[in-house]
């Protein structure tokens, strides 16, 4: 029988410890405290399973917030922190926070501004007081905020592997650390190896820098599976110096990309992207636009917006590289004339004329996945064109003090090594294949492993210690061109976890190991400023003004190109000989985000597969190989085998293979197993991402379902994205208002208006007084197909992921997608060709060499809104400021206006899915609370004691609840959704104005005051949303160019959503050079529509003189 101890009785004296957030509770000091500061959570601590969430999730945000309760004895110094009750001035409970911060990369840094709210991160955007900057990220900074929140990040500190693994506390890891310091302290660190990831802190270099002076035995080594240093490598190998290359698309005028992605896969793309689309945004026929050249083995974003596009082997870019560079008289020896590929002369003899006559306007640039002999001859080519200084700028660099994997393999194999620490990196998941990386780290006797997840190299390693989100801890880094920013925490550590900072600096044993310290000390060395104003400067603004790298001359050094010239030249490519091309995935990057549901759902760029990477084919060789969609396939080469499905992607190079890097993880969350196919074993150190001799082999009849989101590849000839070339733009200005569908005839209506719309607004006189009438144009020219928007708008408005089986059924909740579209000369496309089915596109000759655009389509709010006349509860309706709105708590789930839509951008909840993890997504089959338990509870029981419970595991369902937007509905199951526009930011900015306004009666809503979440965050400006009622608002001055369009306009809905048409500068002396092909394919369809032929009733009968006034003019839109 147990015993029950007496009770001790004695009073307490001295100071009280708690054991933890539960028993302070029960504290009357707390409950008081409590009801004055969250009056709406104090009765959570009366119910034991509302107050153990409360408890949990609350102990993060206390801890950074600061209630002030006094000192706790923490494992680590803890900065002191105002308590609420003596709030900064101008803090007001339910408004959200804004701190300047910055989330690192490989190779910088990008500053955001992240948004909290009640001490919860919940959305970060750009910062656009940064130099330079216009507020744009990219997809992988707007879905960070998720991978704060994911359950399935490091939790623990754990000792052991395999079953031997156990979690410890954070004491007993401090005291194995320093264990290791006082051991290598002794022998000056022999014996001691250190991997880490690429990463541009200021800090991090600093405490390597202190670590070698005091461990000098140490090594020193860095890896990161996608090589972005190969340019500051190969133009130092140029230039003799320490140099790094930073590349000005937006001086360039005339761009050459060697299989550079840098609008796509590359580094730093927002900033590339936003440089190229600042010279491609185009007003009136007189301005300019530059030049785009592409040569790729892939169809990347940047051969889908090159104006030419040749596509060729990735093993043959170095031939084109070298053609190019004699054309422009530079010697390259023996390796055109000896070339085995070949190579279209007058396409590469006219782009050489064009770099040539634009001379220091013109750029080169080449990709990662290149050897260093094409980044070798670039370098020489850019300064034959005296584009060094101008389209590149060569800026100091630090010097590598590192080493890399393969010396660190070797050291291992030599058994060189006592303790193995690795910070960051997952070697044995994406180190090459040759390296045996699983067998070679066990050949150290102690390995230890800070990562943000127990991965393929934590569950290995006999240490596990948890890395803390950028959002969560001091850190530093440098952006691209080297200015200093901030990284600071907006919320505690959630599982404990630790900054690289702090753990290198416990490892090594130095006396300084707060983070924020570390960091202060590097910014008072760097700007030379230590001062407290400084400092609070530097935070506020989120970048330390003139800290960016110096710019310096150098001479190009003539022998570095002999390297160049000695690298051996491939054979051509053939059903024999095939290559395999590894490239970064766009949206996994190498595996980091596989467990990022925003990211994974993402329909790819080019592909739109979700959930999956495929080996990507061009039509002949598929047919060469006998081979379609779906099959499986082994792939082969060097004694390694991968298994992956079959995709014919249209304008791939014959006889060369795509396939992404970042899947097929096998120690990975709950969102990313069971996803794609790992294809890191075909990676080695000799082969680099460009694999030759590899040999393909279909397995039996096995097939692999691919959820793909477009499946139908052409607009048939539909005027849905217009665009016309430079020259016909400047013929014809109002091109994209000709190609105007016939209008039907119908009658006006009561106020005479014709052709009166089929569906009748009864705010269109409302309107006339309205002080805000809110519109959107959408500029196709800046539009590069990114998908930063699709996240943006995700993480905004609070849309759940629904898995692959469900996108599969046409399911996906997208507000916003991106359509793409391929295009192809219509002389190659049988007549039938739109008849067929859309799984036999892939056998069509057309898709060989196509052309791409890309369009984000989004609810149009028309003013003579299909969706709202058919909804029978007034679910839908129309406001006085022109927004079409959803009344979520009135719809019964009908989906007539879903049906009734015809641009299709309605979402219906057919599950509830933000309250049921991916599991119970999986399909074919999905549970009901009826029939299914989670955590060993029957659903119903839970649902009966909870109605907000759902199926979704404790830990999910706490962290997940963290991450929504207060200010958008959660919507459930039978609900329909769409764009708002984001009206929770237009009716914040509206009562903000009031409040401002006081008597004054100025209540309009300045111009550029509101942004949508997918305008804020698009790094090319494409997306502009303001006040049309006001005519001097940017986007009323975009809706008046003659470019401006409306899909679908022979429908007379009058959407308030406005594209402005594509315009491509291709140069009439390629071979290549033909109008756009949609432009042929609308001719083909629907006659020249300079001709009036089949077109609006107000066309002339032949082609108008250049800068006539646009027919239909006050028929677009809301104009």
């Amino acid at each position: 029988m147990k015993t029950i101890p007496p009770t001790d009785t004695t009073p307490v004296s001295g100071r009280h410890y708690w054991r933890g957030l539960d028993q302070l509770a029960d504290t009357p000091a707390f409950k008081t405290f409590l009801e004055r500061e969250f009056p709406a959570n104090a009765s959570e601590l009366t119910d034991p399973v509302s107050r153990r969430h409360f408890v949990k999730i609350m102990s993060a945000s206390f801890a950074l917030a600061g209630i002030g309760l006094g000192s706790t004895g923490c494992r680590r110094p803890e900065d002191k922190l105002l308590p609420f009750g003596k709030a900064a001035e101008g803090f007001i409970h339910g408004t959200s926070q804004f701190f300047a911060t910055a989330m690192p990369t490989r190779g910088g840094a990008i500053p955001l501004v992240a948004k909290s709210y009640e001490g919860r991160p919940i959305k970060v955007e750009g910062n656009s007081l940064f130099p330079g900057a216009n507020g744009g990220t990219d997809r992988f900074a707007q879905a960070s905020i998720l991978n704060l929140y994911d359950p399935d990040r490091a939790t623990r500190f754990a000792k052991g592997v395999g079953k031997d693994r156990a979690a410890i506390t954070s004491g007993e890891a401090f005291e194995a650390l320093a264990g290791i310091a006082n051991k290598f302290s002794a022998n000056q660190g022999a014996g001691l190896a250190l991997l880490g990831e690429r990463t541009n802190s200021p800090s991090r270099r600093r405490l390597h820098q202190e670590i070698a002076k005091k461990l000098p035995q140490a090594k020193w080594y860095l890896y990161d599976a996608i090589d972005s240093e190969i340019h500051q490598r190969a133009a130092t190998k140029a230039f003799g110096k320490s140099v790094k290359p930073l590349f000005r698309y937006d001086v360039a005028d005339t761009i050459l990309s060697l299989d550079c992605d840098f609008i796509g896969g590359e580094e730093d793309a927002h900033n590339s992207i936003r440089q190229f689309t600042g010279k491609r945004k185009i007003e009136k026929p007189e301005d300019g636009l530059n030049r785009l050249y592409s040569v790729e083995s892939l169809f990347t974003l940047t051969g889908v917006n090159a104006d030419h596009r040749l596509r060729v082997a990735a093993s043959a870019v170095v031939q084109v590289a070298s053609a190019i560079a004699a054309e422009l008289g530079i010697n390259v020896g023996a390796i055109v004339s000896s070339s085995k590929v070949e190579l279209d002369k007058k396409w590469i003899t006219e782009c050489a004329k064009d770099l040539k006559a634009n001379g220091g306007k013109s750029l080169v640039v080449a990709g990662v996945r290149q050897p260093m002999a094409v980044h070798l001859i670039v370098a020489a080519i850019n300064e034959k064109l005296g584009a060094i200084g101008k389209t590149v700028e060569l800026v100091e660099a630090p010097a590598e003090i590192s080493a890399g994997i393969v010396e660190l393999a070797e050291s291992l194999n030599k058994g060189e090594v006592d303790t193995l620490v690795i910070a960051g990196a997952n070697p044995i998941y994406n180190a090459p294949a040759d390296l045996k990386w699983a067998e070679t780290q066990h050949k150290a006797k102690t390995v230890v492993r800070l990562g943000y997840y127990e991965d393929e190299t934590g569950v290995s390693a006999d240490w596990h210690f948890p890395l803390a989100h950028y959002l969560e801890n001091w850190n530093d880094g440098r952006t691209s061109d080297g200015t200093l920013v901030p990284i600071q925490p907006l919320i505690a550590p959630l599982f404990g976890g630790l900054s690289d900072l702090e753990f290198m600096a416990r490892l090594a044993g130095l006396t300084e190991t707060n983070p924020n310290k570390i960091v202060r000390a590097t910014f008072a060395t760097i700007t030379g400023d230590s001062s407290e104003a400084a400092w609070n400067k530097f935070l506020h603004d989120g970048f330390a003004a003139g800290t960016a790298m110096k710019k310096t001359g150098a001479s190009w050094s003539s022998s570095s190109l002999n390297e160049a010239l000695a690298a051996p030249t491939a054979s051509a490519t053939s059903k024999e000989n095939l290559e395999v091309v590894l490239y970064r995935d766009m949206k996994l990057d190498d595996g980091r985000y596989a467990n990022n549901g925003w990211l994974q759902e993402l329909p790819d760029p080019i592909t739109k597969i979700v959930w999956d990477n495929a080996v990507m084919v061009s039509r002949t060789t598929a047919r060469a190989l006998g081979v379609e969609n779906g099959d499986v396939v082994e792939l082969s080469v060097g004694g390694q085998t991968i298994k992956a499905p079959i995709w014919t992607q249209p304008g791939m190079a014959d006889f060369s293979l795509g396939i992404a890097l970042g899947y097929g993880r096998e120690q990975v969350g709950r969102v990313g197993v069971g996803t794609g196919f790992n294809a890191f074993p075909l990676y080695s150190t000799k082969t680099g991402y460009i694999v030759s001799g590899v040999s393909l082999k279909k397995v039996g009849g096995e097939k692999y379902p691919i959820s793909c989101t477009q499946t139908h590849w052409s607009m048939e000839g539909r005027a849905i994205v217009r665009e016309a070339n430079l020259q016909q733009f400047k013929d014809y200005p109002n091109f994209a208002d000709k190609m105007n569908a016939p209008v039907p005839p119908r009658p006006t209506n009561h106020v005479g208006e014709w052709p009166a719309p089929i569906y009748a607004n009864p705010l269109d006189e409302a309107k006339k007084t309205a002080l805000h009438q809110w519109g959107m144009a959408i500029d196709l020219n800046g539009c590069v197909g990114c998908g930063t928007c699709v996240v943006a708008c995700q993480s905004e408005n609070n849309i759940p992921i629904v898995g692959k089986d469900l996108v599969s059924r046409g399911r996906e909740m997208h507000w916003l997608r991106i359509d793409r579209y391929y295009s192809a000369d219509p002389k190659k496309r049988a007549w039938n060709s739109t008849f067929k089915k859309e799984e036999d596109q892939q056998f069509d000759e057309w898709i060989d060499d196509v052309q791409a655009v890309n369009q984000p389509m989004l609810c149009q709010h028309c003013e003579a809104a299909p969706c709202e006349s058919v909804c029978p509860v007034n679910a839908t309706v129309h406001d006085h400021e022109g927004l079409n709105v959803m009344a979520y708590n009135r719809c019964v789930g009908t989906r007539y206006c879903s049906n009734n839509c015809p641009y299709k951008v309605r979402r219906f909840n057919y599950l509830d899915y933000n309250k049921r993890s991916l599991k119970e997504l999986k399909g074919p089959f999905y549970p009901t609370t009826l029939l299914h338990s989670t955590e060993g509870e029957w659903d119903l029981s839970r649902w009966w004691k909870d109605q907000n419970a759902g199926m979704r595991q404790e830990d999910e369902w706490d962290l997940i609840r963290m991450l929504k937007n207060p200010d958008v509905t959660v919507r459930m199951r039978g609900v329909m959704e769409k764009c708002t526009f984001c009206i929770q930011r237009i009716e914040g900015a509206k009562i903000a104005q009031k409040v401002k306004a006081g008597e004054s009666g100025d209540v309009v809503v300045p111009d550029g005051t509101i942004k949508t979440a997918c305008e804020q965050a698009c790094p090319a400006g494409a997306i502009v949303f303001g006040n049309i009622a006001d005519e001097n608002s940017r986007v009323a001055k975009l809706k008046a160019q003659q470019r401006d369009y409306s899909v679908l306009d022979f429908l007379e809905t009058k959407p308030r959503t406005t594209y402005l048409a594509k315009v491509r500068n291709p140069n009439p002396a390629m071979p290549d050079y033909a109008d756009p092909f949609t432009f042929d394919e609308f001719e083909k369809q629907n006659g020249n529509p300079f001709g009036g032929h089949g077109h609006s009733e107000s066309a002339p009968a032949h082609a108008e003189p250049a800068h006539a006034e646009p027919a239909h003019a006050g028929e677009k839109g809301a104009h």
